[in-house]
Order: C-alpha cells, then structure tokens, then sequence
C-alpha cells in the first residue's frame, strides 16, 4: 500500500486554450481568476509545449510519456494500442485509484488506458471515421474545422458546453467519494472548452461586450512567403481569404467567454475540495492539451508549429510546490514522469521520452536550459513536421521544405526565418543535431502515417455508415441518467 505521504492529484485539462490569451500568461482581457490564483500559488510554466498540435496525438503522446513517432498516434482517427503504458497505469501500480473524468480522445475499443474508472465516457468518436488520406497531398477538411465555422461565431450554448456540465457535475458529486477511500487517488477533470466553437452563452458573451477586442498584426503580403507547411494548412481549413475584421473579433470575443466559462468549471472543482477541506493537501496540475492560432498569420485552429498553436499553459500548486515562474523549456511529455515524482511514486520500468520536472517544483534543483520537441502528422499537413524548442529558439524541419529557425524573444510572431543568418550556424547545427537524434526516421514516419489512414480508410469502407458506432450516445446517456433530460443547447 502506499505510504501516507503519496499525495491525492486533481489533473484539470482545458481543450485547445491559447496560452497567449490567459490572464495569468499576460493577457489583459482575459477573465481566468480561477487559472490566475494557481499560478499564484504554485510553479508555472512560462515555456510549456504541446507533444502534438492535435488532440488525439497530443494527449496519447501526454498519456504515454512518448513521442507521437513512437506511438504511432498520427491523426484525430488514429487508435492507441492498448500494450502501450501510461501514467494512470503508473499510478494504478502504485495503488492509487485512478478516475477520468470527460474527454481523452481514446480511438478504439480501448476507453480506459490504465484508468481504473471513467465517470463521463468521450465527446469524441472511437471509431475511425474522421480519417482522411494525405499521401498525394494535404486533404481539404471537410468537417468544421475550416473558415465555415469561423464565420459562424457569436454567442449562444452548444452540445459541447453541454458535455462540459456534465463533466463538471460528476467531478463535484464524485470527489467526496474518493477523498473518503482509503487509497490516495488520482482524478483527471478534462473539458472541451474553450475549443470551438466559436460560441459563448449569453452570461459570458456579455462580459466581454464594452471590450476593445485586439486584432492580429498581419504584414502586407505576408502569404506570398509562407512556408509549405503552412500553405498546407491554410488550403486544409479554407483560410486562402482571411475572415473579416467584424468575424475575426466575434469570434475571439466568444473564446475569451469560453474562457471564462472554463475557469469557473476549474473553480467548481476546487470549491469541492475546499468544501471537504482537502484542497491544501492536493496537488493540482493544469493545462491545456495545446493552443489556438485564433486568427494569428490568418489562422484558426491548432495544426501548425506556431506558438499560439503549440505553446500551452502550464501550472502545478500543491503541498511542497514552490511559488515561482519557471522560465526552463518543457513538454506535457514531462507530465507523467513529474506526477509519479510529486506523489513520490516510482516511474513504471519502461522506457519514457519526458523528463521528471518534480525536484525542480520543489525548489530541489535550479533551471535547466531544457527542451521540448512537438511533432505534427496529422491533419492539415502533406508531410510531418518536426520541431525542438530550447528557448528562446525554435527549430523546425519538415522533408523537402526549407529549414525553418526562429529566435522567439526578437520574433515572439514568427515571422522571420533565421535559419540563413551565419550568426545563427551554431544553434542551429546544435538544434538540428538533437532533434534528429530524438527523430530519426521521417521518410519512415510518413510512410508509416500514409499506411495508416490507407488501411483505416479500408476498414471505413466495409463497414455501412448505418452500423458504425453511434458515438454520441454513451454520453448522452450519461446526460440523461443525471439530468432527466436529453443534451438538447439553447437556441
């Protein structure tokens, strides 16, 4: 059995926050009191990075402690197979009870992953059905995440809100439960918010309606240089014409409200625990899975190396946390290792591509120049990127296209490429090196990713779009069983 001092962990996760427009990260608009007062309180992150700029790789990647290379999670319709580790096993080992609680974005039959519990089954679906093939070229989005829902945005309530009520509701009704067990345990609260939709009730649109809502700076012509990858993206998601000014801040307007909304769903969890006065006595981790472009280099969405894609907030507060700002390079690669290192637990005897960031918590250690390496194969792109942040500067290669090199305290916007300058060679060749070392294989990877939407568009195929797993209804479900009711937005 554990020993006493194996701490109770809270893991709040929001869903494609932009680390740029949170309160305690600088923004002056935003409203997060709730993220504010953690990072007041504990250690946080000024240089958190996404292992993937996508959901589903992001998070199996973050599960895993692995690189997205190494797992094989290429896309949003990519399954995680069920042999590989993660930190809820790690925890499950050690004797903790171990609960999920909302979103994961698991593909395949496998819905747990190490959990013990999922109170709140996905948003998300498990089957494979949103898979597209890029091996001729990057595939058009043919869903919601292009220009079409950008145009759409303004207030109202959504399913997914919806779903984030749920999620909130059963975290609150279930941590008495856990805090009586006898085990220490650890529960993942994750929200969809403020991912879009570009939506926002009615309380929290009004919030922001007197507010001077900034606009991206976007030189003039600045397309006409775009790296590939980028021209990938723009053509995926329909952004070759930028959206009006008016869109541009209805739209940041509704995920500042979204924003909001998420922090008050964070400040419901830990009422519940002062409530039960446990809050002092746990360790709490938040982030977010990784950012938005929100309009920035005329973008929306996440898929791209850029920082409001893939920079995410990152705070740790508890017992033994110091109160500090942490300026060392990371990775939510590092989460696991770092959970099992504050709850005082041993790591699983697997290897494990994050690094245990605990004894710098606690003050144990001081700053390290630190690294973090985010991979993107999934949509929106022909070929996989691959990028190495030591700040302040960001390395990105991507076969057949130009190397890219940016230094991020000059060019925080990235817009000048850096990579020709001589005064650059070194850090370059340095940063070139270490990636390459910790991604070896692209050509591999590529293929290994166009094989996999190729046999997962096979498997589509036999499969009738009338007997294909109606993904919704297990969480609808769930809705109903505590609601009486159907998950029905107000119009």
């Amino acid at each position: 059995m554990p020993k006493e001092k194996n701490r109770n962990i809270v893991v709040f996760i929001t869903d494609e926050q932009p680390a740029y427009m949170t309160s305690c990260y600088g923004d002056e608009i935003a409203r997060t009191p709730t993220m504010d007062r953690l990072s007041a309180s504990g250690a946080t992150f000024d240089h958190a990075y996404c292992a993937s700029p996508i959901c589903c790789p992001c998070r199996a990647a973050m599960m895993t402690s692995r690189h997205t290379h190494n797992i094989e999670v290429w896309d949003n319709a990519s399954p995680l197979r069920s042999d590989w580790p993660t930190f809820a096993h790690t925890f499950r080992a050690a004797g903790y009870r171990t609960v999920l609680c909302g979103k994961m974005h698991f593909v395949g039959p496998d819905q747990l992953h190490g959990f013990e519990e999922r109170w709140v089954p996905d948003i998300y679906p498990a089957s494979m059905e949103w898979t597209r093939s890029n091996r001729e070229g990057v595939a058009v989005n043919t869903g919601e995440q292009t220009i079409r829902s950008v145009t759409k945005a303004g207030h109202g309530e959504t399913e997914d809100m919806l779903y984030d009520e749920l999620v909130v509701r059963k975290a609150e009704e279930g941590l008495p439960g856990l805090l009586d067990d006898d085990r220490p345990f650890i529960l993942v609260v994750s929200i969809t918010g403020p991912h879009y939709p570009f939506m926002a009730p009615s309380p929290y649109w009004e919030m922001f309606k007197d507010t001077d809502v900034p606009l991206p700076l976007l030189p003039e012509n600045f397309m006409e240089t775009e790296h590939p990858s980028v021209q990938w993206t723009r053509k995926s998601g329909i952004f070759e014409e930028l959206v009006s000014d008016e869109v541009c801040r209805t739209a940041r307007r509704a995920i500042y409200g979204r924003m909001a909304l998420a922090d008050d769903h964070l400040k419901r969890v830990i009422t519940t625990l002062e409530k039960q006065g446990a809050y002092d006595e746990t360790i709490m981790a938040f982030f977010s899975d990784h950012g938005d472009m929100m309009g920035e280099h005329g973008l929306w969405y996440k898929n791209t190396a850029f920082e409001p894609s893939s920079r995410v907030p990152m705070i740790f507060s508890g017992p033994e946390i110091a109160q500090t700002r942490l300026k060392e390079t990371v990775s939510l690669l590092d989460l696991g290792p770092t959970l099992a290192g504050l709850a005082n637990i041993p790591p699983l005897d697997v290897p494990s591509d994050g690094r245990n960031l605990a004894p710098l918590l606690r003050g144990e250690r001081n700053e390290e120049t630190g690294c973090a390496i985010v991979e993107n194969y999934g949509e929106a792109i022909h070929r996989g990127i691959r990028t190495i942040v030591q700040w302040p500067y960001k390395l990105n290669l991507c076969l057949r296209t130009p190397i890219e090199l940016f230094n991020l305290e000059e060019d925080p916007d990235e817009w000048t490429n850096v990579a020709e300058e001589p005064r650059y060679a070194e850090i370059m060749q340095k940063l070139r090196s270490e990636l390459e070392a910790a991604t070896p294989d692209p050509e591999r990877y590529d293929e290994l990713r166009y094989q996999n939407e190729e046999r997962r568009l096979a498997l589509l195929a036999a499969i009738p779009e009338n007997e294909r797993p109606r993904w919704r209804d297990d969480w609808h479900e769930t809705y109903r069983q505590t609601y009486g009711k159907d998950p029905i937005p107000k119009s």
